[in-house]
């Protein structure tokens, strides 16, 4: 059922069997795995139904590092949290990225990709798309930046194609999408304006007795449950863990240190360099699915001979005019006659006026999105300040871009730059915003936010163990992208929506 925080009198203890702490994709799901059970659940929503100003204020925070995140903009305090924000973008982890690797210090999962695919399975179900579609080989080749590098489709190359699915707006807002069921739940409970505000003890044991929570206008309530999980995403859950400190100096499940560490990112790097092909210009067709895409990488095998991270290769057209996949009439007559001086200018408005085609350029831009490996020196901390609620805000050190990502920048287009050669399809030209070091001077426009509450064989290297778990405390556990060990380069949501469900499994099974 949907209730609100103000209904009930201030200072009421209200009991249950599990505690949800957020209500974005993380909290959703785990719930909704929850549904066919008897278990009382609570599912906390720090705002209401869609978003209020207000409580998005609980978001603002402090960056103290040389890169900026945006702490506000960039989150949600509404049911289905950051699930109303993100695009759809979904692929899977591929296998080899859950193993440990030499070159990556604090790399390496507690769990294997096999004990997560079935649930892969499941939320591509939730989310409307197909998991098989992952691994279909006859979609290659068939997009329109593939069509115009279609000889990089080939087995024995340096790159490798992945393919991305989107699953559209009746699917992604998976709040939206269950709404109907959360509201006339008999067992679950959705409480607006409920903002977690500190995790409660038992004195000397390592059990959660209450979470505190509280609206921006004098209410409280203490919830008292079996279970606790925080869904809350990767920059409120360790917020939360840090701030409640009462009877832990270094908050709760911190005892090494590693609660707010490790944050990652996806990072784009732009101008990066430019592509020239050298081959024949091409008249191709324009993409008909658009439920796909696939963008291209370094081979696994050579990524680990060079000893480079995950990354996207991203290619687009230069918007010169004589590459223009499209032009109009005017255009034409303002630079006369010269334009027929180009002999493969009418090819392109044959081109155009056919039904679907448009003429492949000669010219590129290549852009690269990154993986981020765990380093303790991305990190959040708690700032002096505090908001409304009385809670410390975010203190956000988030570094310069890594050594091994600028290597996986300048290797990844070496390795690009080869195989066109290799080939006889093109050149690459590195951009002087690269060369300058300029490129690597960023902000956060993806906003992925990963790690922070890592997940970890042991609390010495993370916050969780292989069941999300917070170590040395027996029934807290945390959902979401804070629990990645690594951040792939694969947008978060498919594979917290993966994790939650699992979760969930493993809940039912310790509880019932």
């Amino acid at each position: 059922m949907f209730k609100d925080l103000k209904v009930y009198p201030s200072n009421s203890i209200l009991e249950y069997d599990i505690c949800i702490v957020g209500s974005g994709p993380a909290g959703i799901s785990l719930a909704k795995k929850l549904f066919d059970t008897n278990l009382k659940i609570a599912v906390l929503e720090s705002g209401g139904i869609e978003p209020e100003p207000e409580y998005q204020e609980l978001n603002i925070g402090e960056n103290s590092g040389p890169s900026y995140l945006s702490l506000d903009s960039s989150r949600l305090r509404c049911f289905g949290g950051a699930g109303k924000l993100w695009a759809g973008v979904c692929a899977p982890f591929k296998k080899d990225e859950f193993y440990k690797k030499a070159y990556i210090p604090l790399s390496g999962w507690p769990i294997s990709f096999s004990s997560l695919e079935s649930y892969y399975k499941e939320a591509a179900e939730m989310l409307g798309i197909s998991y098989e579609k992952f691994y279909d080989k006859s979609l290659l080749g068939n997009t329109f930046k593939e069509k115009s590098f279609n000889e990089l489709n080939k087995n024995n190359t340096f790159l490798s194609p992945n393919i991305f699915q989107i699953s559209n707006k009746n699917h992604r807002d998976l709040a939206e999408k269950y709404k109907n069921e959360f509201e006339t739940s008999r067992n679950i409970d959705v409480i607006f304006h409920s903002t977690a505000t500190e995790i409660n003890l038992i004195p000397n044991t390592k059990s959660v007795e209450s979470v505190s929570v509280a609206d921006l206008f004098g209410n409280k309530s203490t919830i008292k449950s079996k279970i606790f999980v925080l869904a809350c995403g990767a920059l409120e859950n360790p917020r939360i863990l840090l701030s409640s400190n009462k009877l832990l100096e270094n908050g709760v499940g911190n005892n090494y240190g590693f609660v707010g560490t490790c944050f990652m990112s996806h990072p784009g790097i732009k101008d990066v360099a430019e592509i020239y092909k050298t081959s024949s210009e091409k008249c191709i067709t324009h993409d008909i699915n658009n439920n796909y895409k696939v963008v291209f990488e370094v081979s696994s095998n050579e990524r680990n001979n060079q000893q480079i991270l995950r990354h996207s290769l991203s290619i687009s057209p230069q918007k010169n005019f004589k590459n223009k996949s499209s032009y109009n009439f005017s255009e034409v007559i303002s630079d006369g006659v010269k334009l027929f001086e180009n002999t493969s200018f009418l090819k392109k408005i044959v081109c155009h006026f056919q039904k679907n085609n448009t003429f492949s350029p000669k010219n590129w831009n290549l852009d690269i999105g990154l993986e981020q490996p765990p380093r303790l020196s991305n990190n959040l901390k708690l700032h002096f300040s505090k908001d409304r609620l009385g809670i410390p805000k975010i203190n956000m050190h988030w570094n310069d871009i890594s050594q091994i990502e600028k290597d996986t920048v300048l290797k990844s287009v070496r390795t690009m730059a080869r195989e066109l050669g290799a080939l006889g399809i093109g050149r690459i030209k590195y951009k002087k915003m690269l060369l300058s070091g300029q490129s690597f001077k960023i902000d956060d426009p993806i906003n992925h936010h990963i790690g922070t509450t890592r997940m970890s064989e042991s609390p010495k290297t993370g916050a969780v163990d292989k069941n999300c778990k917070v170590f040395g405390v027996s029934n807290l556990y945390i959902a979401g992208s804070s629990v990645f060990a690594t951040s792939s380069i694969v947008n978060p949501t498919y594979t917290i929506v993966a994790l939650s469900l699992r979760l969930g499994d493993y809940i039912k099974k310790s509880i019932l």
